[in-house]
């Protein structure tokens, strides 16, 4: 699962509109850009998401391997 995907899932799955995940840190369509993975992510975005997400940043970061290891809740 691509990091867009990642983010799109546990949007959805939170009932968070891009809108409402984007806040005003990023703006929607820069959210929308990464979820289609168009976009690369700052690190200090990353984290922004990884927060209001509520899922660890190594969770996003990591390959389909690494993913089952890093968990997903509980960030940091």
């Amino acid at each position: 699962m691509t990091l867009g995907e990642k983010i799109r899932q546990v949007r959805l799955e939170r009932g968070l509109t891009q809108k409402q995940l984007a806040g005003d840190r990023i703006t929607r369509n820069q959210l929308s850009q990464i979820e289609n993975d168009l976009a690369q992510p700052s690190m200090r975005t990353l984290e922004y998401l990884a927060a209001v997400l509520d899922v660890k940043l190594a969770w996003l970061l990591a390959d389909e391997k690494e993913e089952a290891e890093a968990g997903r809740t509980s960030r940091m």
